[in-house]
């Protein structure tokens, strides 16, 4: 759904709405702006295949948009691997280091993202004492789609603002709703037609499924390899507590038979030293015995 609509170039203007509102860039400033192949160059045989959502250029920027479905371990590493990406092809392709473009990345969540009752965070590299940013900074913005969902779902439009409806309709599941967030809007109303139509496709909503039961899968296996490893750290745990065990039994055994020893050395006159040195216990172990 989010690159059927973002990509649609009827929803040219739906897209750089939600840039400018996102970036600071002025709209008319993104008038040029031009969709990129989404598939990253592979290096060598070795690398792994990747594809972002969206990316588009414009002006001096490449801007990279990606939906984030579901939150999972190693989703914002995946994030940062897309941008990585982008810059390292941005500085095969030009000539030199000064005019390369700047890379901006722009993250929808559609899950609680950090918790903050935040719409946009923004986040830049920062040197941790003096706060210095360097000039040549990746610029990425996370969108809290939930927190939005969350707290504007009630309102009355008129109190909503261009961005909040936009997000809006990226969680629209239905017409009605997506017809109550455009309202009058002629940019709002376009995208509320397209997401009717796409309901009612039925190849994109075998995408869905698809995509549904690829994530059952994928949760299947998750929790499957946690209860294995839940498993295996019990047997590791019941292992362990036999050795260790065996270890204290086989201790406690050799500390008796040398308790033993230091009796029968007491018996026979030995000097205390002289005990101790052959036995390993202490002066005041081998005294309780002559107790």
């Amino acid at each position: 759904m989010f690159k059927a609509i973002m990509l649609d170039n009827a929803n040219k203007d739906y897209l750089i709405g939600i840039i400018s509102n996102v970036t600071g860039i002025k709209k008319e400033d993104l008038n040029d702006i031009k969709v990129q192949n989404v598939e990253h160059i592979v290096d060598n045989k070795k690398d792994k295949k990747m594809r972002s959502d969206i990316i588009v250029n414009i002006g001096n920027n490449i801007i990279n948009l990606e939906m984030n479905k579901d939150y999972y371990d190693g989703l914002f590493l995946k994030n940062d691997a897309y941008m990585h990406k982008i810059s390292s092809s941005l500085y095969k392709e030009d000539e030199d280091y000064i005019d390369v473009k700047k890379v901006i990345q722009i993250n929808f969540n559609n899950f609680d993202s950090f918790k903050k009752n935040k719409e946009i965070y923004k986040f830049i590299y920062m040197e941790e004492d003096t706060n210095i940013i360097l000039p040549e900074n990746p610029i990425k913005y996370y969108i809290d789609l939930e927190y939005i969902y969350n707290t504007c779902y009630n309102k009355p439009v008129e109190f909503l603002s261009e961005f909040e409806r936009y997000c809006l309709l990226l969680k629209a599941e239905t017409r009605k709703f997506a017809k109550k967030i455009a309202g009058d809007d002629n940019i709002m109303k376009k995208i509320e037609k397209r997401i009717e139509e796409l309901n009612e496709d039925e190849n994109i909503l075998g995408l869905y499924d698809a995509e549904e039961e690829a994530r059952k899968v994928w949760n299947t296996k998750v929790k499957y390899a946690e209860k294995i490893g839940e498993e295996r750290g019990m047997e590791r745990g019941i292992e362990k507590g036999i050795k260790q065990g065996i270890k204290q039994g086989i201790e406690q055994g050799a500390k008796e038979e040398q308790k033993e020893i230091a009796r029968n050395m007491l018996e026979d006159g030995v000097d205390i030293n002289m005990i101790i040195k052959y036995t390993n216990l202490t002066k005041e172990e081998i005294e309780s015995l002559s107790n």
